[in-house]
């Protein structure tokens, strides 16, 4: 399809261009020439429509700017290279020199992703970047267009065509099982929240309501109390519960939550019994269902025999070994807790405070609010500033762009007026984008803010009743002015020290509109390349990682179908049908993904969700180059 859409009239070996904006109306001034263009001035807009929704510069020089427009007549492709290079905007901050300008009638056939998936072929075989930008005629680069490629891996149309199951090398390392240890814990944890978040909120507006200062005693308010401290009594079984589940799958899930409830409620042991319960249940289950048992007896393994015997085993455990010491640890953790004042405070506060802002939701913020979260009935002034530095991050981003919009690009600022939004409500999340476009200096300026932010709330006394962050809890937070005060220098120290790290940027004017250019595929067996998402909270990193990758395979022509495991369930399962006739399946998770053993008979490629959202066009190019491979 490539060579169709080329003529040697849309071919420049040698582009004067200077700029971005230069580049675009050069080239499309030859598609205005050729006759595949009306309006000249209509397609250059469209491009840079199209580029303010994502950046179209990649890694080795090259730039695929492209449109849909009304403008456009004939679909065709107009190449351009640079001797000199131009600033486009690249990911690894080079300068483009070989740029391939698409153009796509809109409303009609998609071309400019059959394009895509083609010139991404191209563009992995071995010098064929280096060879077009050196071309010196137009012969030349048609020659390397039109060169031979690696025929593409053959699609299996049936599970029986499928490769046979060769099982990857299992990583025995010890941060290999650390890893997997972790991936247990915040699927337990996800499950958890919806408990301490309903829970936490209706005792602390119980109390507030009250007027009182204390659980009210009678009416509606004593209802509504004792439906928060059901949540608050229920969250650490089922913290331990879906350890377990994670674990060992269903049988897990009893000998999980009625070890944790025994190991909370008689022997007072607070969350960490619970998580350690959760490891002992799923390990213990796992190692009774590796005794065979007679034909007769199978079915009633995982619904009868397991869950029994692994209950009797895991409550043992905790009764008559390992519940007294924990419990004293965690007596201990306590007293130190409340004695701490002062510079205890102030160093509780950073190391907090940072850890939760440094990630925006994920494992490290995980960690610190976990903390908090769990102490909220019997130390609420760890959530007094935890609170506050969950807001901050996107607080402060949102406050950047306000104070210094000539730093941010006109989507940026955009997506600061949303982060003001998500930071209110308690959502870190709100700051991904600004940190995933420049980490080296926005993860710097919202971890110090996450610190101003802690430290205050420590020091000024908020007392945060609820298990959430932002200023939706204000009517359960106790202190409030401290609380808002904490907020607001924290937001503030993002914001000063982003801004003076961050230099101007210039771009011309952008046209917005919706990000139309990709669309999930949800109907079985056509996608070539499946993908699941999964994260502890099930929401934010699990749909960005989901978006960003649908949008790396619209740009590189890849059919994907993405399966989310979020906080809503599975959405558009992969099928037996999808795994028959895909290559790859990419799991993108930070916690165990549910029905893995799908995958049994297909590549695997294995990655936090971080590199999902980042690096979504290199996890995609792996599954292209390692199809190009096979003859």
């Amino acid at each position: 399809m490539l060579t169709s859409l080329i003529d040697e009239g849309l071919i420049c070996l040698d582009i004067v261009a200077k700029d971005k904006q230069g580049l675009f109306v050069e080239l499309a001034a030859r598609l205005k020439a050729s006759g595949k263009i009306a309006n000249q001035d209509q397609f250059v807009r469209d491009l840079w429509a199209r580029e303010n929704l994502d950046n179209t510069g990649f890694e080795q020089g090259v730039a695929l700017p492209h449109a849909k427009s009304e403008a456009v007549l004939q679909p065709a492709i107009v190449i351009g290279i640079s001797r000199q290079g131009i600033d486009y905007g690249a990911e690894d901050g080079q300068p483009s020199k070989l740029f391939f300008m698409i153009a796509s009638p809109a409303g009609g056939a998609n071309h400019h992703i059959e394009v895509l998936a083609e010139l991404s072929t191209k563009l992995l075989e071995p010098g064929f970047i280096p060879q077009m930008q050196a071309a010196s005629s137009k012969a030349e680069v048609l020659s390397l267009l039109t060169s031979a490629q690696p025929a593409p891996k053959p699609r299996p149309q049936a599970k029986a065509q499928a490769k046979p199951s060769v099982p990857e090398p299992q990583d025995r390392s010890i941060k290999a099982q650390l890893g997997t240890l972790k991936q247990h814990l915040l699927f337990g944890t996800s499950h958890m929240i919806p408990f301490i978040v309903a829970g936490g909120v209706l005792l602390s507006l119980s109390v507030m309501m009250s007027g009182k200062g204390a659980v009210p005693e009678a009416g509606v308010l004593k209802d509504m109390a004792d439906m928060g401290i059901a949540g608050l009594t229920l969250f650490t079984a089922v913290l331990g519960g879906y350890i377990a589940y994670s674990m060992a799958d269903k049988p897990g899930l009893a000998p999980g939550m009625i070890g944790s409830w025994i190991a909370v409620q008689q022997f007072h042991t607070g969350f960490l019994g619970a998580i350690l319960v959760g490891f002992i249940a799923g390990l213990i289950v796992n190692q009774l269902k590796r005794i065979k048992l007679p034909d007769s007896m199978s079915s009633l393994g995982s619904i009868f025999i397991y869950p029994l015997i692994g209950t009797f085993l895991v409550c043992g455990i905790v009764m008559w070994v390992i519940g007294a010491p924990i419990a004293a640890m965690m007596d201990g953790m306590n007293h130190w807790l409340s004695s701490m004042a002062g510079s205890g405070k102030v160093m509780l506060g950073a190391i907090l405070g940072g850890m939760t802002a440094f990630d925006m939701g994920g494992p490290v913020n995980k960690v610190a609010t976990l903390f908090a979260q769990t102490q909220v009935n019997t130390q609420p002034w760890l959530m007094g500033g935890v609170g506050i530095a969950i807001c901050v991050p996107p607080l402060g981003m949102a406050l950047a762009t306000l104070l210094s919009p000539r730093r941010y690009k006109k989507e940026e600022r955009e997506a600061g007026k949303a982060a003001a939004i998500m930071g209110m409500i308690g959502i870190s999340e709100g700051a991904i984008p600004f940190a995933a476009a420049d980490p080296v200096r926005v993860i710097p300026a919202i971890v110090a803010g996450g610190i101003v932010g802690n430290i205050t709330g420590f020091m000024m006394h908020s007392i945060n009743h609820a298990p959430w962050g932002g200023w939706i809890v204000l009517p359960v937070v106790e202190g409030k002015m401290g609380y808002i005060l904490g907020t607001v220098l924290g937001a503030l120290t993002t914001a000063l020290i982003v801004n003076l790290l961050k230099k101007p940027v210039t771009e011309d004017e952008e046209v917005s509109q919706p990000d139309s250019d990709y669309q999930a595929i949800e109907a079985e067996g056509e996608a070539d390349v499946l993908a699941i998402t999964a994260c502890p909270s099930g929401v934010a990193h699990t749909f960005l990682a989901a978006k960003s990758l649908q949008k790396a395979a619209a740009k590189q022509g890849i059919k994907l179908k993405v399966e989310t495991q979020g906080a809503n369930g599975i959405i558009n399962r992969i099928t037996a049908k999808d795994v028959a006739n895909a290559r790859y399946v990419i799991l993108a998770h930070d916690v165990a993904i549910k029905n893995r053993e799908r995958f049994k008979d297909i590549e695997i490629i294995d990655v936090k969700t971080k590199e999902a959202i980042h690096n979504p066009e290199g996890l995609l190019a792996r599954t292209l180059a390692g199809s190009s491979k096979v003859a």
